[in-house]
């Protein structure tokens, strides 16, 4: 069974009664501490993203946070975590991207905090405008797919790629399941809060001593804004970096480009979107790799006479870099497997410039 990913694929809207989950969600965040007064929270797996990253900077007389999770409670957590720390208030709310475990935290920051502003590009703005409102049938529509997925691991005892299903598979994803059946019930009530504050290319923000620059680049989302601390060096990328496995959906090569500009930057500290910050730029060129070979690959098949996307990706082999984004863990593995099918085909249209070219 999988757990759909809305950065990945937009799915018919459908609504489907199901029944409330009793399954209560109570979040731990974990914190660490980047730099003097710049602390990173992540979630546990909360039903729709394995992880998540949110990011509070405390200056001189206030607190600026990027991205606000998933789940209101679990920005509820957050709140209460930054409570801990200072009684500075929350004045800014920086929101990545439009993809909804990035910004579905904003109704907590609101009431907490009704002077704030929320912080977004232009492009990210209408996004949310257009889409926030399809999101509980399309979460309800997940849930009723990954429910048929999950009976059918039962009655067939195997994965959906053939392999066995083992105990513990089984086990993990009944839980995942669970998991899932509550984060559909509390994004059923969610109030969408919306940007207040949009750039379209570049922002610049002072805060007592501290300078913030927002750049408008695309990640696994276009007009995904990419925080840089010019004193702290560091870089808080959103999706545009994700771990352990790299999200996509926007054009591959755009993706590249932003991961090489980000390249340039001075940081010694890099926050994804996903997973543990990083001391060095050892993953983001990883994972410009990976973007670079799959294109690389995909005009190859193409220049030679690949004419279906199948054919396409039955000729990219990323094999080689699997393990350093996996390290060889099976669920992983699949997940990475997956993605490679989908950025061959995402790179595809790139060249194709339309799926009125595929068969």
């Amino acid at each position: 069974m999988k757990i759909h990913s809305l950065s990945l694929t937009l799915l018919t809207f459908f609504l489907f009664s199901l029944p409330q989950s009793q399954t209560p969600f109570t979040p731990t965040l974990e914190k660490i501490q980047l730099a003097p007064n710049i602390y990173q929270f992540i979630t546990p797996p909360d039903g729709y993203v394995p992880n998540g990253n949110s990011v509070a900077i405390i200056n001189d007389a206030d607190v600026l946070v990027f991205d606000t999770f998933t789940r209101p409670s679990t920005a509820r957590a957050e709140i209460d975590a930054i409570r801990r720390l200072t009684n500075k208030p929350v004045t800014y709310v920086v929101n990545s991207h439009w993809h909804p475990d990035h910004w579905s935290g904003n109704q907590a920051f609101q009431r907490e905090f009704p002077a704030a502003e929320f912080i977004a590009t232009e492009e990210t703005r209408e996004l949310m405008l257009n889409i926030a409102n399809t999101w509980p049938k399309m979460f309800e529509d997940e849930l009723r797919d990954d429910q048929a997925d999950y009976d059918k691991e039962i009655q067939t005892n195997k994965l959906d790629d053939g392999s066995p299903l083992t105990d513990a598979t089984r086990a993990q994803d009944q839980q995942d399941l669970n998991l899932e059946k509550s984060f559909v019930d509390e994004a059923r009530t969610v109030h969408r809060v919306y940007p207040t504050l949009t750039f379209a290319d570049k922002l610049t923000l002072h805060r007592g001593s501290r300078e913030f620059q927002f750049f408008n680049m695309v990640g696994d989302a276009a007009g995904t804004t990419v925080l840089y601390l010019p004193q702290e060096k560091t870089l808080i990328t959103g999706d545009v970096i994700s771990c352990p496995v790299p999200y996509y959906t926007p054009p591959l090569p755009q993706h590249l480009q932003t991961l090489r500009t980000l390249a340039q930057f001075d940081a010694a500290i890099i926050v994804p979107g996903h997973g543990p910050a990083f001391h060095d730029k050892n993953f983001l060129n990883l994972e410009a790799q990976l973007l670079d070979s799959v294109i690389t690959q995909v005009r190859a098949a193409v220049q030679k006479g690949a004419i279906s996307i199948a054919d396409v990706q039955a000729q990219v082999n990323v094999e080689n870099l699997r393990a350093q984004f996996t390290h060889d863990d099976p669920a992983l593995d699949r997940q990475f497997r997956r993605y490679a099918k989908g950025m061959a085909a995402n790179a595809y249209r790139c060249l194709r410039d339309s799926k009125s070219f595929e068969p």
